[in-house]
């Protein structure tokens, strides 16, 4: 003999339809906030740390590189040589050792990002020492080809400080890449929050379906507006899509910053080596030292060191415009990207509003079933 299963009342449902629209407001919220804060979090590492790490990196090594150039100029004209190597090279090295301390304020590269600083810094302190040398060197008569000489261990020092900071820039820049294309900035995570959304809003137009089937009613006006809360939560999570794009032109135009960049290095590290040979051609003398000349410029530049920079002062001027106008782009960028604009607070409130509407919204017709069943 089988026992009839009991009928399913109003009340019944109605009370199931409270505890399943409350619980999926908290889920859905739990799915927003995880991946809104995730984001921001994601995005705002990436403007205070990645991005201007990389470009502060860069900007130590051209100032060295300039600074380098400075120094080797200083020797070549004869000049200033009992001044030590000059006021562009003391100013050049200081702006080095500013870039360098923004970058370990930056670093995003963690403990293997800050041994590299340090070696670097030592490094440095050992390079200033050389150029000084061997500008005093110079300054003594007959002590030309020795200054040439400590020049160029400076210079070889340079080029493995230089290497330490490409290491370095590269770590900068795999931080960046990490953020931009990580767990919380893919596309994936838009179902941590949709999902939950979707449902929450099926679950609040079956709720009003019942209602109008069983009260006759047209429109549950509460429901109604804690539906359109939560497609104002879902329009805030959505957000997190637009951080995560301008994250990504954040990283693109950091990148072109870093081309620049990439060619004015190269283009002093020419300068450099045509320099350091014109000085050997000119110690070396009467002999000359092909070997020595061919370790330094392997690939035969042997032209005087400009005085004037590499490209022209047009060229160079239009150079630092174009550096400055990347720089400006990728910090926008990555600041849109890291403000949250309250989103955090408006989901928080949003979720409050949907719990406090559905409350209002069925209570009084449970408070209607309380005494019978249909």
């Amino acid at each position: 003999m089988s026992t009839a299963r009991p009928a399913s009342t109003t009340r019944r449902t109605l009370r199931w339809f409270l505890r399943a629209l409350l619980a999926g407001t908290a889920v859905a919220l739990a799915g927003c906030l995880a991946v809104f804060l995730g984001v921001h979090r994601t995005t705002a590492a990436a403007h205070d740390r990645s991005v201007p790490a990389v470009l502060a990196v860069y900007d130590a090594q051209i100032a060295l590189r300039e600074a380098h150039g400075a120094a080797q100029a200083g020797l070549t004209s004869g000049t200033r040589l009992l001044a030590g190597p000059g006021e562009d090279y003391q100013n050049l090295i200081a702006r080095a050792g500013q870039h360098l301390a923004q970058a370990a304020e930056d670093n995003a590269a963690g403990d293997a990002g800050s041994r590299d600083l340090q070696v670097v810094q030592a490094s440095l302190v050992t390079y200033t020492g050389l150029i000084e040398r061997a500008h005093a060197h110079v300054a003594q008569d007959g002590g030309g080809a020795l200054g040439v000489a400590t020049l160029w261990d400076a210079a070889t020092l340079l080029e493995e400080i230089l290497r330490r900071l490409d290491g370095l820039r590269a770590k900068q820049a795999d931080a960046l890449a990490d953020q931009v294309d990580g767990a919380w900035t893919s596309g994936a995570t838009t179902l941590l929050w949709l999902g939950p959304v979707l449902v929450l809003l099926a679950l609040l137009v079956a709720a009003q379906r019942f209602l109008r089937a069983r009260f006759r009613r047209r429109l549950n006006v509460p429901l109604l507006l804690a539906t359109l809360a939560v497609v104002g939560m879902g329009a805030t999570a959505a957000l997190s899509l637009r951080s995560a794009d301008q994250l990504a032109d954040a990283r693109a135009e950091t990148d072109r910053a870093a081309g620049l960049r990439e060619a004015r290095l190269d283009a002093l590290a020419d300068r450099d080596t045509a320099g350091l040979t014109a000085l050997l051609t000119r110690a070396c003398r009467p002999k000359g030292c092909p070997e020595t000349i061919a370790r330094v410029d392997p690939e035969g530049l042997r032209v005087p060191a400009p005085s004037a920079p590499v490209d022209g002062m047009d060229a160079a001027d239009g150079a630092e415009a174009a550096h400055e106008r990347h720089d400006r782009a990728a910090t926008t960028y990555a600041a849109r990207a890291a403000d949250s604009r309250g989103g955090e607070v408006g989901l928080l409130a949003a979720a409050l509003l949907v719990m406090a509407l559905v409350v209002v919204g069925l209570l009084p017709r449970l408070e209607e079933y309380r005494y019978r069943q249909r």
